[in-house]
């Protein structure tokens, strides 16, 4: 037996057997660094179809050049030093990546750039470096694991496999897992830390091994430092990484009375609850003085449907008016509820079930099962995160039928929108008009600002009250409070723009009308 050629077999298989997991992990932290970088620029530019596009298409095209140049390193210089070497830039920029993120989106942002611009550059600028850089490992380790060229074609299938399937943990890891536990920069720091530790799989050089080790303890270190202290440049105000949202929360004063604000922020473009801390029942926004018009048009009104919790701001003003109301409030992410009752007093009352749960799977399930006597009186909709996020499933024909399901013969439909009566902006508006006049016979429209149709162009709160045949439109004499409310309704005739086809589930394009609005503000 021919013990060189075993020992050099063997060290052959323990070769192959680190550059697939080197193959495997860098796959998996690709994917955590995208899925991490969309919790990093949402507070600063917001997690719209815009931002998701830079994002993607940054990464992808920086992972594209990688590739490209791996492959004309590995084929000039294809030993485990450079590979090594590669691994390691990586690490330590994904580390300064992590440190100064933050400092980098708030001088984009303080360029006052469009979002298109805004958001191409803060990907460009924070990921693709390190992009094109894990980029360049998956051609470099194939030329390295390939021995002859008869093997090549499995070879290159089982290492794109395995990085793959890297990809597909990192991105169930990262989110379903990391981001769940973990604020942005400390996933980050520990994304580093693993991929300098790949880098002692590829170095020969003892020195080498030992430089790699320190180099992952020093930035696994870091993110624990990290999760305790902090990192630098944080933006202002408490931040929270949710299963579906990085939240931020700040207070400011309200400048017409002194009086201190609590804030909710989900996107940057506007915000989406405010409190006032001296007395956390008291409704701030103006919009959400609208959903008391139920109140008017059904004065009877007992049960009581919110889509869309945010700071629970209407369900605690509402609870606190009458002990004979029941609400019931939809709210997809666990972690906002917990923030409301961690920083905007919800506390708990027999009067107030949440569901935790997509408002359009809650329509779904409950449409067509809720016997006539478990209807609503009222069903409030308040699921426009801003005028660019938009979920378009809670804007079709399909969701205003199940709406109508849910709502007594003589109930009131109220729904937030964000979006402008005519002109460029309007698009959003006349395409969820179009798709609930199938369901509703009655159609009301409120401008926040005012009925005046020097408002009607601009972008701002448009209430669209609907009511079924059976229900009243004439209600007692209102109140001053109810008065004030009513003279915000738009009385002239209202045609929807022809052009713009009533919402479907097969068809509501809201991303384009959108991004118009956008585009135009």
């Amino acid at each position: 037996m021919n013990y060189d050629n075993v020992k050099r077999d063997s060290r052959n298989v323990k070769i192959k057997a680190r550059l697939q997991l080197v193959s495997f992990f860098s796959g998996a932290a690709t994917m955590v660094l995208e899925l991490t970088g969309s919790r990093m620029i949402a507070p600063f530019f917001g997690t719209s179809l815009i931002v998701w596009t830079a994002l993607i298409g940054i990464i992808m095209t920086s992972l594209c050049l990688g590739n490209w140049l791996g492959g004309s390193v590995a084929d000039k210089n294809p030993t485990g030093k450079v590979l090594g070497r590669i691994l390691m830039f990586a690490a330590i920029i994904i580390a300064i990546t992590a440190f100064m993120s933050n400092y980098i989106l708030t001088t984009l942002q303080g360029l006052s750039l469009n979002l298109y611009m805004s958001s191409v550059f803060s990907a460009l600028i924070i990921f693709a470096p390190s992009s094109v850089l894990l980029g360049m490992v998956s051609p470099f380790v194939a030329r390295l694991a390939m021995q002859n060229v008869d093997s090549s074609g499995a070879v290159v299938g089982r290492l794109s496999a395995l990085n793959s399937a890297g990809s597909i943990f990192g991105t169930f890891m990262g989110g379903f897992v990391l981001i769940s536990l973990f604020p942005s920069g400390v996933i980050l720091m520990f994304v580093a830390s693993v991929v300098a530790l790949l880098s002692v799989l590829v170095y020969t050089g003892a020195w080498r091994k030992i430089i790699s080790i320190v180099m992952f303890m020093s930035l696994f270190g870091g993110a624990y430092a990290a999760k305790t202290y902090g990192l630098p440049f944080s933006p202002i105000g408490t931040q929270i990484d949710t299963k579906y949202n990085h939240l931020s929360i700040v207070e400011s004063v309200d400048r017409r009375n002194g009086r201190r604000i609590r804030v909710l922020i989900t996107d940057p473009d506007s915000t989406q609850s405010l409190m006032y801390t001296d007395h956390p029942t008291e409704l701030l926004s103006e919009y959400t003085k609208f959903y008391d018009l139920a109140f008017h048009y059904k004065p009877d009104t007992k049960k009581i449907l919110m889509l869309g919790g945010g700071g629970y701001s209407v369900p605690k003003y509402l609870l606190a008016q009458s002990r004979d109301l029941s609400v019931d409030v939809v709210e997809l992410d666990p972690g906002i509820t917990q923030a409301a009752r961690d920083y905007f007093n919800l506390k708990d009352d027999p009067k107030l079930t949440i569901f935790h749960e997509d408002a359009r799977t809650f329509l779904n399930r409950r449409a067509f099962q809720t016997p006539e006597v478990e209807q609503y009186d009222a069903i409030l909709m308040d699921t426009f995160t801003s005028s660019t996020i938009i979920p378009f499933q809670l804007t079709t024909v399909e969701t205003a039928e199940r709406l109508r399901r849910l709502l007594k013969p003589d109930g009131v439909l109220i729904v937030n929108t964000i979006t402008s009566l005519y002109g460029p902006k309007s698009g959003v508006f006349h395409g969820i008009y179009k798709a609930f006049s199938n369901s509703f016979s009655t159609m009301m429209i409120f401008l926040v600002n005012a009925p005046d149709p020097r408002y009607a162009y601009a972008l701002q709160n448009i209430i669209l009250v609907a009511m079924g045949d059976t229900a009243s439109t004439v209600s007692p004499t209102p109140d001053a409070k109810f008065s004030k409310l009513l003279a915000n309704q738009w009385l002239e005739p209202f045609a929807p723009d022809p052009s713009v086809p009533a919402f479907t589930d097969a068809f509501a394009p809201v991303e384009r009308y959108a991004l118009v609005q956008h585009r135009n503000n």
